[in-house]
């Protein structure tokens, strides 16, 4: 009894340990040790002897078929306790006291197969825990069906007894169970036991309801040789048996063990009867195969921990890690990466982007309302003292285009959309690309903390630019700053443009694009729409009215684009030599140097914007991302969420699942030396003058392993 309880806890551990080989029949593994597998037909009484063992009525019922899993049974023998209680590991229901509620948990595991499979080869681990039962494991196989009903498959015959023979293969012992008003020719169970155990060695013959039967009919089916078996028939009855008292009609209730006892056809030496018997035949029965089979155990546990050792070298050359670490090097590269930006990105690098941004409006600004005015090419070669009115309000119209457009809103905006951006950058990458959950969990927080300071930023740079809505004063040093940064600005303008321009003249043929231009022009001098005097098709037409050939609407768009380019970069040449000229040198003329005072204007808004979103935004983001990221994503976390997370990462996720193999290997490796210990010393006990043979069945000494 001890070994045996020893080993079923060791077949509990390797029961987690799949075998390396990936065409071992995982219902026969190397690492798995011998179990009882009970097989017999439909209402051959399988359940009642089950539950007879245990004590307990925890089986599924019905007049369906309700076993439609294997449900792989573990008793374990507490003898130190009196409770009683059953556990499904693969659920993660434990100490479930109730056996009413086991037996509906079966129920619904097995109704959750469909009618049209039936039967479904991934079985149910239970495990019961009481004083009262012995320390055996057994695995509950469907019945075998003589007649497919019309809502079953017709292959389900097939079906089950493909999936009975996958688990009686050796070194399983199979317990055959046939009812006795049933003859043994036809019984399935024995067909099956036969198949895969034709000389009987491994096969006991259970016969339930031996009441059904008369006494002497019961013991020629528990004691005849046309079917025999090495280890024998057992007679058992789960119920109550009615019988008549005498020859009154009287009847009288008889318990299993009264009913054998009051007739003596059971009392034959030969004889096995009784629900007792079946259990200590069982115990012994299991105790003997799981002794023989420890030798074989130990070496496919010698060779999987050897392989998955290899593996573990040649994979990932010994290294060490754990859930635990992996997820704190993840984050720590995280952090990393925040601290690399924190330091690139500080006030110089935040007003840059704020300037480049507000230069790109000050450029708006001069194209809505200078370059697109005729009268700029007044402003550009020369002026009246009697314009200056017009150009002032002018330049206080741009001024207030560009301080009132929500400069506050929108630089903030941009600040948290490359502030979202950078940390979005952060997380795509390695190993953030394999945890989806935690890159949106930190995006998401990212967000809050901007959000939650993004109105009071607003509001405060709004506030400190509020003067120059109004006024906005010039220093020397200042307008020459800004006189270089306009020429710059224009420069990049111009650029501009002759690229776009260059496009349009690669993808055009020269002629066409020149006769298209000339077209556009007439037609606009005309006062007609010239795509709408476009030709459908895209080659050239007949010449129209106006003595020019029609084009298509393709080609006259790119013509209309690149006059409009033209006229553009004439303007910007025009206002490039006006900044180049003496009078802009000043800043006394400034309403005719739009491009300087604006950028003037802008430079004062950059700082002011930059100054508050610096200390309101920037600061409390840097400060708090790193805090969050600790709250959110380390601390709190139970083991399980924090192995989930690592092995999200596939590479990690087999690594992890190496080293716990590994640990569960060398930790049953151990305990099998200690019980081949056991067992020598005892040996050496009961027999101190023969030596201990080597290589004997059931053990290996110490000294092989």
């Amino acid at each position: 009894m001890e070994l045996t309880k020893k080993l079923l806890e060791i077949q509990t551990i390797l029961r987690t340990v799949e075998s390396t080989d990936p065409g071992q029949d995982k219902k026969v593994s190397p690492l798995q040790l011998p179990s009882i597998v009970v097989i017999g037909s439909q209402s051959s009484g399988k359940s009642s002897v089950l539950e007879a063992i245990v004590g307990q009525e925890f089986l599924p019922k019905g007049t369906n078929m309700v076993t439609r899993r294997p449900i792989e049974l573990t008793l374990v023998n507490t003898p130190d306790s009196d409770e009683e209680y059953g556990e499904f590991p693969q659920l993660g229901l434990d100490r479930i006291r109730d056996f009413k509620q086991i037996q509906r948990t079966l129920h619904d595991l097995n109704m959750s197969v469909p009618e049209s499979e039936c039967v479904s080869d991934k079985p149910v681990e239970l495990r019961i825990y009481s004083p009262h039962v012995p320390d055996l494991r057994l695995v509950d196989l469907p019945g075998y069906i003589q007649v497919v009903n019309r809502k079953q498959p017709p292959v389900l015959r097939q079906k089950i007894r493909d999936l009975c023979e996958g688990y009686l293969k050796q070194p399983n012992i199979i317990l055959a169970v046939c009812a006795a008003d049933v003859d043994l020719a036809n019984s399935e169970a024995l067909k099956a036991s036969r198949r895969n155990d034709p000389l009987g060695m491994r096969t006991i013959g259970v016969i339930t309801k031996v009441d059904m039967a008369e006494p002497d009919m019961a013991v020629h089916m528990l004691t005849q040789n046309e079917y025999p078996l090495h280890l024998g028939y057992i007679g058992v009855v789960c119920k109550p048996v009615r019988e008549k008292a005498g020859k009154s009609s009287h009847e009288i209730v008889l318990s299993e063990a009264q009913y054998f006892q009051r007739h003596a056809e059971f009392r034959q030496p030969e004889v096995q009867v009784g629900v007792g018997t079946l259990r200590r035949k069982l115990v012994r029965v299991l105790e003997d195969s799981m002794r023989r089979s420890m030798s074989t155990l130990v070496d496919a546990v010698r060779s999987e921990l050897e392989e998955t050792k290899y593996q573990i070298k040649v994979q990932y050359n010994d290294e060490r890690v754990s859930p635990e670490s992996y997820m704190a090097e993840s984050l720590d590269t995280l952090k990393q990466r925040f601290k690399a930006f924190q330091q690139q990105f500080g006030k110089p690098q935040l007003r840059s982007e704020v300037q480049k941004w507000l230069e790109s409006r000050v450029m708006d600004v001069c194209a809505e309302l200078y370059w697109s005015d005729p009268e700029i090419k007044q402003l550009s070669n020369q002026w009246d003292e009697d314009d200056d009115a017009f150009w002032d309000h002018r330049l206080s119209q741009a001024s207030a285009l560009l301080t009132k457009s929500g400069v506050g809103r929108w630089t903030t905006q941009m600040v948290v959309n490359l502030l979202m951006d950078s940390v979005a950058s952060m997380v795509d990458g390695e190993p953030f690309a394999h945890h989806p959950e935690t890159r949106n969990a930190v995006l998401n927080f990212s967000h809050e903390i901007l959000r939650s300071k993004y109105h009071s930023t607003v509001d405060q740079v709004e506030n400190t630019i509020k003067p120059f809505k109004y006024e906005v004063e010039v220093e020397p040093h200042e307008w020459k700053k800004a006189l270089r940064r306009s020429s710059s600005l224009i420069d990049n303008e111009m650029r501009l443009c002759r690229q776009s321009l260059a496009e349009i003249r690669s993808s055009t043929p020269k002629k066409q694009l020149q006769q298209a231009m000339q077209f556009v022009r007439s037609a606009e001098k005309s006062g007609v729409d010239p795509v709408g005097q476009a030709s459908d098709n895209d080659a050239v037409a007949p010449a129209d009215e106006f003595g020019y050939a029609q084009f298509s609407p393709r080609l006259v768009r790119r013509a209309q684009q690149a006059l409009m380019i033209q006229d553009r970069l004439t303007i910007l040449h025009m206002r490039r030599k006006a900044l180049n000229s003496s009078a802009c040198a000043s800043m006394d003329n400034k309403r005719f140097c739009p491009e300087v005072f604006l950028d003037v204007v802008a430079e004062k808004l950059a700082y002011n914007a930059v100054l508050f979103i610096n200390f309101e935004l920037l600061h409390d983001f840097f400060f708090q991302f790193p805090r969050e990221l600790d709250s959110n994503l380390y601390y709190g976390k139970t083991l399980e969420q924090t192995r989930e997370f690592a092995c999200q990462n596939p590479r990690v996720g087999k690594q992890l699942a190496l080293l716990e193999r590994r640990a569960k290997l060398e930790l049953v490796m151990g305990r099998l030396r200690e019980l081949v210990r056991q067992q020598t010393a005892a040996e050496e006990q009961a027999t101190p003058l023969r030596s201990v043979r080597r290589g004997g069945p059931g053990f290996r000494p110490f000294n092989e392993f």
